[in-house]
């Protein structure tokens, strides 16, 4: 489970990206984490996989404690980021070989799950190619192999649909139900929320540093009022975000 309680975290001193922030994921769950840019969602998951630290707050990982037992997490956590600096020098079986080598995973693992991953997704061909030499997309399939590569029992992903074909976002999808059938702890963030609304099974909202939805989505779906996701979104964003493109406007 992940369990946070008042969450604050400020930048510098006046921006507040977090104010006192409070959830649960149960393992087992698909919990999608939705907000406009600056809502609050990338801090938030980088600091449940333990790389920044937080000003005030209560926060466990599977009985595990931040920020003590920091490495602990980082363990059992499998982490995609928004945006990755990725060793581009490094071949693609180099960079699997480095990850599970830092997991400190038996090297035949290593091959036999990076190869699995690989088939997977649809990157064999590029096994022996340099990272900086692949396609957005082809780094995206590695990025989030890579994080998988352990076996964790929890997954904290940030816009890991970046540069995916539809065929891999399907496969991708189904992967995370699957994953969360075998009780991990997913935590998503994506702005693509008609995916959301099939794979999440409770939904959290966040606007500038605040909880301002937190249902599961069988509670939603028996709402009188809920239509989808996306019209949930609309109606419970921030005033500024609710504009419209008017064609006169813009080019009158």
């Amino acid at each position: 489970m992940i369990k946070v309680e008042n969450l604050h975290k400020t930048y510098g001193k006046d921006v507040r990206a977090l104010c006192g922030v409070s959830f649960e994921v149960r393992p087992g769950d698909i919990c999608g984490y939705i907000g406009t840019n600056g809502a609050g969602k990338s801090t938030t998951l980088k600091i449940l996989c333990g790389m920044m630290d937080y000003d005030e707050g209560n926060i466990e990982v599977r009985g595990l404690k931040l920020p003590d037992d920091r490495n602990e997490v980082k363990e059992i956590t499998g982490y995609v980021p928004e945006s990755a600096d990725m060793f581009n020098s490094l071949t693609v079986k180099e960079y699997f070989r480095f990850i599970g080598d830092v997991r400190r995973m038996q090297a035949d693992t290593i091959i036999r799950r990076s190869e699995y991953f690989a088939g997977l997704f649809g990157f064999t061909q590029h096994l022996a190619d340099s990272i900086g030499k692949l396609s957005k997309g082809n780094k995206q399939k590695v990025l989030i192999s890579s994080s998988l590569l352990h076996n964790p029992d929890v997954l904290l992903l940030d816009e890991p649909l970046n540069g995916l074909d539809a065929f891999s976002i399907m496969i991708f999808q189904d992967m995370i139900i699957k994953l969360a059938g075998r009780g991990k702890t997913i935590l998503y963030s994506s702005h693509l929320l008609d995916l959301m609304e099939k794979v999440s099974s409770r939904i959290i909202v966040i606007d500038r540093g605040k909880l301002i939805l937190d249902r599961t989505k069988q509670e939603l779906q028996n709402s009188s009022e809920f239509k989808s996701l996306e019209n949930l979104f609309r109606g419970i964003a921030a005033g500024d975000s609710k504009k419209e493109f008017v064609y006169d406007e813009a080019f009158s």
